[in-house]
């Protein structure tokens, strides 16, 4: 068996190993372009200009010009250079700024193509970076091809050479599943912020013209980007979204202009997420967010959350979220796992939603459940389980009730069993922390994972968040 070799190098990549290579020449037309729109409109809105076109053409070509020269400037004074443990970015012209981001350090790198970048067959690199901003592991633009070749040589450096015949380029995976864009634009419209600001605003409607109730239609354009804003962000940004399995992972591929790609390696996922809102589980609906190490997930409402988050399935049917906890989890079976649901006295601090209140174990992961407006299963590996934690508020102390708060790196994960019997809360503590001192001690998993737990709360005690005992709602 011949041992994996690096992947080729590109004369660019060459050339930054040397003395360090500049981006794209079309990078500052296609970092730019927008500020040119927004001009155009503006001055489109000014009747002044309207009325003069030559000044309003002068206008707009002194913006362009303007543009393309501070545009130019800032390319020609960003460089970056592959060095032996790092790759280095340097920027700026007045305020000189130098990122090195560690190979070591790097966790994951994804190949984006906004809109106008794959206009012109460009692209660029998404590293996640541990211990770094969103920010920080963009590397912006490049060829679509020169993209891709840096990608594999950096996990390769990364990774070692166990990787090498991993990122060799590969053809496009055949399709675990694609998610309809009308199931998409179904579950947006039928989620809970869609539907409140369309009830919102067909009765500003009908109170401002039937009703003659001077409330004023500019209070309609918050309601109206209360349905614009989700269904932009659902329907546009995740079209035709596709789930693939690849040397490197599971990897979606999204995005109607925006297309963006994120790869979630093995061994890297902390904890799931299920979202059922009321209407989506009659239609047998739901969606499944990651905690994955160096990526902070969006967790938003019933279907619109953000769109550059940890995200598995937008809306998937409970066959199809089934089969992806299976590819994630191998040998997971959520249905299988027995669940132990709060004892009859938590009605007195949730009326209704106690009946929805339950956690269950199996030798993989511990699972809890909440909510009975939008149902929310949090998944937790052992091995990942950071710490556990008691709590009680002074109410549950009345009745003797506690939480047990398993706690994750930052994420949308959120694993809490709320309201249990206080004998069972605290048995449940014990075996919680000796299951993930075993597992974390037999995992065979990757190496390390620099992660930022969630913070605590700040009157110093060991909550991280305000104690649902005393909450009242429903929900």
């Amino acid at each position: 068996m011949t041992e994996p070799s690096a992947p080729p190098e590109a004369p660019e990549i060459r050339q930054a190993e040397t003395g360090g290579a500049r981006l794209h020449p079309l990078t500052p037309f296609v970092k730019g372009w927008g500020y040119f729109v927004v001009a155009a409109f503006a001055m489109a809105n000014n009747e002044g200009l309207r009325s003069d076109l030559t000044i309003a053409g002068l206008g707009l070509l002194a913006v362009l010009v303007g543009g393309i020269l501070l545009g130019a400037l800032s390319w020609w004074f960003t460089k970056w250079q592959l060095t032996a443990d790092a790759i280095r970015v340097d920027s700026g012209f007045l305020f000189r700024r130098t990122r090195i981001i560690r190979f070591d350090r790097i966790q994951a790198i994804d190949v984006a193509q906004p809109f106008v970048a794959r206009l012109f067959g460009m692209a660029e690199l998404r590293m996640d970076v541990a211990g770094g901003g969103k920010s920080d592991g963009r590397l912006s633009y490049f060829r679509y091809d020169e993209a891709v070749n840096l990608r594999a040589i950096l996990l390769y450096r990364a990774k070692g050479e166990q990787a090498a015949e991993q990122q060799a380029p590969q053809a496009e995976p055949e399709p675990l599943l694609v998610v309809p864009t009308g199931r998409l634009l179904g579950a947006t419209l039928l989620s809970s912020t869609v539907l409140a600001s369309t009830a919102a605003l067909i009765w500003l409607i009908v109170a401002t013209t039937v009703l003659e109730f001077h409330i004023g239609l500019f209070a309609a354009l918050p309601l109206l980007l209360g349905v614009v804003q989700p269904i932009w962000k659902q329907v546009v940004g995740n079209h035709r979204f596709t789930l693939s399995e690849t040397h490197d992972g599971l990897r979606t591929k999204r995005g109607l202009f925006d297309l963006q790609r994120q790869t979630v390696p093995p061994g890297r996922v902390q904890g799931l997420l299920i979202t059922e809102p009321l209407i989506w589980r009659l239609l047998g609906w739901s969606r499944v967010d990651l905690d994955i190490a160096g990526v902070v997930g969006g967790n938003g409402g019933d279907g619109e959350d953000r769109n550059d988050g940890a995200q598995l399935l937008p809306v998937g049917e409970r066959q199809e979220v089934a089969g992806v906890l299976a590819r994630v989890l191998p040998g997971f079976d959520l249905a299988a796992i027995e669940m132990h649901r709060a004892p009859e006295r938590a009605k007195w601090l949730r009326p209704v939603g106690w009946r929805y209140l339950a956690y269950g174990v199996d030798e993989q992961v511990l699972v809890t459940t909440r909510g009975w407006v939008s149902r929310r299963t949090s998944i937790v590996l052992h091995h990942k389980t950071q710490s556990v934690r008691l709590q009680q508020g002074p109410l549950q102390r009345r009745l003797g009730l506690a939480n047990v708060h398993v706690d994750t790196p930052q994420g949308p994960t959120d694993a809490v069993a709320l309201h249990r019997d206080l004998a069972e809360a605290a048995a449940l503590l014990e075996a919680q922390a000796d299951r993930a001192r075993e597992a974390r001690r037999t995992a065979d998993s990757p190496a390390a994972v620099h992660t930022q737990p969630k913070a605590p709360s700040p009157d110093g005690s060991s909550s991280s968040a305000a104690s649902p005992a005393d909450d009242s709602s429903a929900r």
